[in-house]
């Protein structure tokens, strides 16, 4: 009987010490990866920290690929005598073409030693609209496809998009107000919209002082118009009143040099 006790009591021992140093080295036995946001827009600097559970002597790499498995970016950090590291990339550029969700890999010595992380990238792309040399600021994110360009017709009140797709995809763009709106009275009124000059849906988010449409495309389309109310410049109208203000003012005034 005191033997069972010596056994049970060394048995209970081991277990004990393979339980804690489970708990003290268990979390520290593979390599961590952490970012400081969980989303990142176009030019958004990201953070990349994390540690290994031992030296080798070697830097860590980290690649990040997009939705689609492409890779968007390689790079590699040197790990600090602590075992930590730390880094800082920039969200976007020309690889960075579709929103999504994103994955971040990093190796540290051999594909045994490695982790990943995911975040979302939101893809907003800003662009300067400009009308008779004042620049209005947009964002924009597109999927499957580029911008060329964004032309203002004052006119028809409206933005003429060339687009460079690369399959179906979607483009939602934020305009504010006071580039483009759409209104009936004081009320909010949909905006209208054109591919390839054939009329599409448009849905839509809104602010006081932006509005944010989502269009889609197809994989051969050209060309996206957005149809609004009022484009600026608004002041046709006061420009030509002006105008005639001043005319006549001249004219009295010469009338009057004559006598």
């Amino acid at each position: 009987m005191v033997r069972f006790h010596y056994l049970s009591l060394i048995a209970i021992l081991f277990i004990s010490f393979l339980t804690a140093t489970s708990q003290v080295y268990g979390q520290s036995s593979t390599v961590m990866v952490s970012i400081d946001k969980s989303s990142y827009s176009d030019g958004d600097k990201m953070i990349i920290s994390g540690s290994v559970p031992k030296q080798l002597n070697v830097p860590i790499s980290i690649v990040i690929k997009d939705p689609n498995q492409n890779i968007v970016l390689i790079g590699q950090t040197n790990i600090l005598p602590d075992n930590t590291f730390s880094t800082q990339v920039t969200a976007g550029g020309s690889l960075w073409t579709v929103a999504g969700q994103y994955e971040i890999f990093v190796t540290y010595g051999s594909k045994d030693q490695s982790a990943q992380k995911s975040f979302q990238y939101t893809g907003y792309h800003p662009i300067a609209i400009k009308i008779q040399g004042v620049s209005y600021n947009a964002t924009y994110t597109i999927t499957n496809g580029s911008i060329v360009d964004i032309t203002p017709n004052t006119i028809s009140k409206s933005l003429i998009i060339q687009i460079n797709p690369s399959g179906n995809g979607i483009l939602l763009i934020t305009l504010p107000r006071t580039l483009i709106d759409s209104k009936t009275g004081n009320q909010d009124a949909e905006f209208g919209a054109k591919v390839d000059g054939v009329v599409t849906i448009v849905l839509e988010n809104k602010t006081d002082v932006s509005r944010t449409l989502s269009i889609s495309f197809l994989s051969n389309s050209k060309q996206i118009e957005i149809i609004g109310t009022q484009i600026v410049p608004e002041f046709g109208n006061l420009v030509f009143v002006i105008l005639s203000i001043t005319m006549l003012f001249i004219l009295f005034y010469s009338k009057n040099r004559i006598k």
